[in-house]
């Protein structure tokens, strides 16, 4: 059951995901590997793919399982199987339990959102805690089993939803702590290779409901393309993915080298060098600045996220104004309590409410 000996349906699939985590560099040496396992067939393929390439490369692996508390016995049986599976396998498994709806509600957030930043927050804790018990110094990953289907799904999502070019990688790689071997390989192939390796798997009923966009997209607009144009867009799709990743990429090391020039040693940033710069620069150098500016210091704690797309505007012609002459100082609440202010070819950011914090 955990691959002792592989058959050729699955051999083909596991040949891909190596090649793909030796690619971009995916498992830790001596380290964690933290896997997320819902029970559904791509997970518990990348489950008993994590366990045979575990052999080779020197990483604990520990297997995740969170019960939302949304589909009742259903929830119960998935549990079941993969205890029952990871017992077999003798992986060490974590099983947590959140009342997902309660928090939504609360948080006055989704379902999707609130289970995905619950499962975040208490998949992170696990790795840290491994790396005490096991008293290591390396690093933990999270393994999730994303593949290029859900990839391709993402990036129609992004566009949909009128992303920039970041929007358009879709999902990555590595993305901090979190890996996703999976994505080089469909969905198609996932199920062939979990058949053909005869592992157990459970099939959620919410996948088919066209009540979520994901599944809107999986179910209705991605085979009404293939029917329309006469082929399957998903590689496509990823393809462009692809190619924004590594324009993005580019545009990040330009963006580091232009925030150096215009960051001044007072830790302000220069308008003239600001305003010099193309617009796609301009945004990225401004998120730089504030997502530095917004790191904890002194003991203090700040949860610094990404500007929005308004923001970044309105900052931008508040400085076209002030450069112009048509106005002398301008200021801006952000994220985090911070303030940005304009003024004397400057541009700084303060946080007023916490000076005495």
């Amino acid at each position: 059951m955990v691959m002792e000996k592989i058959p050729a349906p699955t051999f083909r699939v596991f040949q891909k995901f190596e090649e793909t985590s030796k690619r971009e560099g995916l498992f830790p040496e001596k380290g964690v590997v933290i896997a997320g396992v819902s029970g559904g067939v791509d997970s518990m393929l990348l489950l008993a793919f994590l366990k045979r390439v575990s052999k080779s490369i020197p990483f604990h692996l520990t297997a995740c399982h969170l019960d939302h508390q949304i589909r009742g016995e259903e929830a119960r049986l998935d549990r079941e199987l993969v205890k029952s599976f990871c017992e077999a396998a003798s992986i060490p498994l974590q099983i947590f339990s959140v009342d997902i709806p309660l928090y939504a509600a609360k948080m006055k957030m989704g379902l999707e959102e609130a289970g995905r930043i619950k499962r975040r927050e208490l998949f992170e804790k696990a790795g840290e805690e491994q790396l005490k018990i096991l008293n290591l110094v390396g690093e933990y990953r999270i393994a999730l089993a994303h593949h290029m289907d859900d990839r391709a799904e993402s990036i129609l999502m992004h566009i949909g939803r009128g992303t920039g070019l970041r929007g358009l990688v879709g999902i990555r790689y590595i993305d901090g702590p979190y890996i996703r071997p999976l994505l080089d390989i469909r969905r198609s192939e996932v199920e062939e290779a979990a058949s053909a390796l005869g592992l157990p798997w459970r099939d959620d009923r919410s996948n088919v409901s066209d009540e979520f966009l994901r599944n809107r997209i999986r179910n209705q607009l991605i085979p009404a393309w293939e029917e329309t144009v006469g082929y399957d867009p998903t590689p496509l799709i990823v393809r462009l993915g692809d190619l924004a990743f590594h324009d993005d990429e580019a545009l990040e090391e330009l963006a580091t080298e232009s925030f150096r020039k215009a960051l001044l040693p007072d830790f302000s940033l220069s308008v003239s060098s600001l305003m010099s710069l193309p617009y796609a620069l301009y945004s990225r150098v401004i998120q730089l600045f504030y997502l530095t500016m917004a790191e904890p210091q002194e003991g203090k704690k700040r949860a610094p996220r990404e500007l929005t797309t308004m923001q970044l505007e309105t900052l931008r012609r508040l400085s076209e104004d002030i450069q112009s002459g048509k106005q002398t100082r301008a200021q801006l609440s952000w994220p985090g309590g911070s303030v940005v202010t304009i003024a004397e070819g400057r541009i700084w950011l303060s946080w007023p409410d916490k000076t005495n914090e």
